[in-house]
């Protein structure tokens, strides 16, 4: 279908390419069957229609103007050069107001002006790629929960029920995906904000392994990251995307990563996986959840991979504890950046959340030099385990999260801090353990529930597994397609 010529019906046309995937839109724009601009103004569109009722994408944040004269720009030849793409508030880049879903940022912008005056390695491939960055998502307060209700910018709510959550952190670009305002969202993730949002709203997430990516901040709390717990990459529709988007941004001259390239299909190596069912933690799966991964264990062997059901060998009790306080200690200086930024006489309540304080204060009870070293050894520790482990599985299969999905307001960081730490600590069971480790993990969607709400399910490879993972992936979609399942509130409706 020529879109520019024979679809003069704009509406139609944007309604349809909501169901494309980025490379998908790439071929139309280099067939030219629709121009970069046309895209932009489609994609404009469809965030008009959804975000009154989603309110995952930031409109205040990015001038719209930007998008449409880089669409009349050159872009290139590549393959997603002319496709639109969101970012995440969580994000250095220079071309918009990005204050990490948190008040004090956004005062200090409002004071100052922007906290970034030039892009990060990572945000510059993806536009020297040609992608057009069209806005920015919604984000909790500085990604620190996996729930998405920043104060300063209000709850983004899920297209599946807009009474559920996105997840979180990366929860506005995950549901901006499955809701069909673009195909591909960048996303980050420091304990599972990649693949809790995609588990939640139902699309694919991978976190790649530690340090496969460019940099993605060079300034700010997250570039001190000294255990390297955070990566970035995206949440997509199509697995294919994701693999695409990882070739473009994935550092290519890292000596102990060999470059992944352009995974592009499936393939026909049979899989040894490790079914882990309980958490890190040491808590059951939530009977749903059991249900849902257990399910995906079916379908692998259906595929003629072997699945065994073993336990991790790992302190789980430590490393949940050493993580936590590692998780913590990110926020202890934070009193002094008030300061900094706003000058004394700023009260932390005016600028933080309750979740963000009591981070800061139980960060600083356990004291900044202790929590990193016990970070460092526990992190150590698990991941010799977890080497051990895959010396004799290729894969290990387990939930996203320990309950399905949960309402608005469960893990509200408003809420009495040591109510809702229970709570996250309690759910949040299986996600952390490879950004401790390092290790690549992707959430998978194969599940739905007969409310009609996604369960992802969570492989993870050792160190430099990507392309298991990605061929994997590819094989589970075409087993299971889930492309083509519709949220209740969708663009292309």
């Amino acid at each position: 279908m020529k879109f520019s010529r024979l679809c003069a019906d704009t509406k139609l046309r944007t309604l349809e390419l909501a169901g494309y995937d980025a490379i998908g839109l790439g071929e139309l724009i280099r067939k030219k069957q629709i121009t970069p601009l046309e895209l932009v103004e489609d994609t404009l569109k469809r965030i008009e229609k959804v975000n009154p009722k989603l309110n995952i994408v930031l409109t205040s944040l990015f001038d719209v103007e930007k998008a449409r004269a880089r669409a009349k720009t050159d872009l290139g030849n590549g393959p997603l050069a002319g496709v639109p793409i969101l970012l995440k508030n969580i994000v250095e880049y220079k071309d918009a107001d990005i204050d990490f879903g948190s008040r004090l940022y956004a005062k200090a912008i409002a004071k100052n002006g922007r906290l970034h005056k030039a892009n990060s390695p990572f945000t510059t491939a993806l536009e020297k790629a040609g992608m057009i960055v069209v806005g920015i998502t919604n984000a909790p307060e500085m990604g620190l929960i996996d729930t998405t209700e920043p104060t300063l910018r209000g709850a983004a709510h899920s297209p599946w029920n807009p009474e559920y959550t996105t997840g979180g952190s990366s929860g506005g670009s995950a549901a901006s995906v499955a809701s069909g305002i673009v195909p591909l969202a960048h996303a980050n993730d420091g304990g599972g904000s990649i693949r809790i949002p995609a588990s939640q709203c139902g699309v694919f997430g991978l976190k790649p392994t530690r340090k496969r990516e460019l940099i993605p901040f060079t300034t700010g709390g997250l570039a001190q990251d000294v255990a390297g717990i955070n990566s970035d990459l995206c949440v997509s529709r199509s697995v294919r995307d994701t693999a695409l988007y990882l070739s473009i941004v994935e550092n290519k001259t890292n000596g102990q990563l060999p470059p992944v390239g352009f995974v592009s299909s499936s393939s026909n190596r049979r899989l040894k996986i490790a079914l882990v069912v309980e958490g890190v933690n040491g808590k059951p799966a939530d009977s749903e959840v059991e249900k849902a991964i257990r399910s995906t264990a079916k379908l692998c062997e259906s595929l003629k991979h072997n699945v065994d059901e073993v336990k991790l060998p790992i302190n789980g009790a430590e490393l949940t504890e050493a993580f936590l306080g590692y998780w913590a200690a990110g926020a202890v200086g934070l009193d002094a950046e008030i300061e900094q930024l706003l000058g004394k006489g700023t009260k932390r309540e005016d600028v933080l959340e309750p979740w963000t304080i009591g981070l800061m204060e139980l960060g600083r009870k356990i004291g900044l030099f202790k929590a990193v070293g016990n970070a460092t050894k526990a992190f150590a520790s698990a991941a010799a385990g977890m080497q051990e482990l895959f010396k004799t599985y290729d894969v290990i299969l387990s939930p996203v999260l320990r309950i399905p999905p949960f309402k608005l307001g469960y893990h509200d960081p408003r809420g009495n801090f040591d109510e809702i730490m229970a709570r996250v600590m309690s759910d949040v069971a299986y996600t952390p353990l490879h950004n401790a480790c390092g290790t690549p993990a992707m959430s998978v969607p194969l599940y739905w529930t007969k409310e009609n709400l996604p369960i992802g399910s969570q492989f993870a490879a050792w160190r430099g597994g990507e392309s298991m993972l990605l061929q994997l992936a590819y094989e589970l979609e075409a087993a299971r397609p889930w492309a083509k399942r519709r949220p209740e509130i969708f663009a292309g409706k």
